[in-house]
Order: C-alpha cells, then structure tokens, then sequence
C-alpha cells in the first residue's frame, strides 16, 4: 500500500522538474525542438508501400489459416472473417490512393 503514493510522489516530482526544465529552455532550443521531424512518420509513398505490405502480409495470414485444420471453437473462422474485413479495408485505401495523389497529409 505504501508503493502507490511513493509512486505517485514521484511521477509528480518528475513532472514538475521536467516542467521547470522546459520553463527554462532557450527559444532557440525550443525551436530547434519543434523543427526535429518525428522519424516515426512516413512519407506518402512509404505510407502507401506499407499499406500494400501489410495487406500482402494480412493474405499470406489469412491463407494459412485457411488451411488450419483445427477450428477453435469457431474462433479461427471469425478471426479469418474480420482478417477479410481488414483485408478488404486496406484494398479501399489503395484505390483512394490511386485516385487521389498527392493528398496525404503526412509528407
């Protein structure tokens, strides 16, 4: 019982060092900050590479299970249901893709 305050005591100690650490940081710092792009996002035709791989990848999945001769209770046939769903999901975002170059947000 003792764990949680100590633990809570400390997050809200961390947060205001670190807000007192911020309050502090040059302009220069700060804009040199906000200027670093995310390295997490991809541009648009990495964007639409990777919707073509994890469909491709979504396919290979769902033949696999496909072939499975378990059933599961019927969970395999739902989860290979809803991976068709995906599957066909992603197929739509292809297409608005192709008909809308250049529209995505992330560059």
């Amino acid at each position: 019982m003792y764990f949680k305050p100590l633990l809570v005591s400390g997050l809200l100690a961390t947060a205001l060092i670190a807000g007192a650490a911020t309050s502090q940081t040059s302009p220069a710092i700060a804009q040199t900050i906000a200027a670093t792009p995310n390295p997490y996002l991809r541009g648009e035709r990495g964007s639409a590479r990777n919707i073509y791989r994890v469909r491709i990848r979504l396919e290979r999945l769902i033949d696999q299970l496909n072939n499975d001769q378990h059933d599961y209770g019927g969970h395999r046939v739902q989860a290979i249901q809803f991976m068709q769903q995906a599957r066909q999901q992603l197929l739509l975002a292809e297409q608005w893709d192709l008909q809308h170059p250049g529209s995505s947000p992330i560059r």
